[in-house]
């Protein structure tokens, strides 16, 4: 028996937002248009979850989304927006021709020409940072969590950027100086 005509159940009419983030999977109401901040949401590919979907962003670099944590699997990982996924698909997916021959490769450059030149921004951190850390007791240095709430010029041991320094704390989120220079993590989490 079907179910009656009515206005909450009519699948005649076009899907209201509401349906629309069901059907998807993913509350557009949540994703923010502005530019992204840590702290706030953004579309990423989970490789988890195998799928395009809501992440909150945990580090960033400048104005660059460096980290972010999956809202449906907890995991925190590198960002890869879904253009680059979608483009590095395209890029494997093709293959040459027949009868096309591929170009010899050139040979491998050297290491040291690799090794890109740090600007003189990450420089000066890097020696403001070896100043303030040759005074440093890092046997108190606090782990860093997401959920720390930390405090004006303490000591952070982070597992990807090593030890660092709390330079200023915004609301749910604090700018450290590594000695890689700079960054923005979120806190009180």
């Amino acid at each position: 028996m079907p179910l009656p005509a009515t206005r909450d159940y009519d699948l005649a009419a076009a899907p209201t937002p509401r349906m629309e983030s069901c059907m998807t999977g993913i509350h557009r109401r949540a994703l923010d248009t502005a530019l992204p901040a840590v702290g706030r949401d953004v579309e990423a590919w989970c490789a988890k979850c195998g799928f395009a979907l809501e992440h909150v962003i945990v580090a960033m670099v400048g104005q660059t989304v460096v980290q972010v944590r999956c809202r449906t699997c907890g995991g925190t990982h590198k960002y890869k927006s879904t253009r680059e996924v979608a483009a590095a698909a395209a890029k494997a997916g093709r293959q040459p021709g027949a009868g096309e021959a591929k170009a010899p490769r050139a040979p491998a450059a050297s290491k040291a020409a690799k090794v890109p030149q740090e600007s003189a921004e990450v420089r000066a951190a890097r020696a403001l940072w070896q100043r303030k850390m040759a005074t440093a007791d890092r046997a108190r240095a606090t782990r860093y969590a997401a959920s720390i709430q930390p405090m004006l010029g303490e000591l952070v041991d982070h597992a990807a950027f090593g030890f660092g320094i709390v330079e200023q704390t915004m609301d749910g989120k604090a700018q450290f100086l590594f000695e890689q220079g700079y960054k923005v993590l979120i806190t009180g989490r």
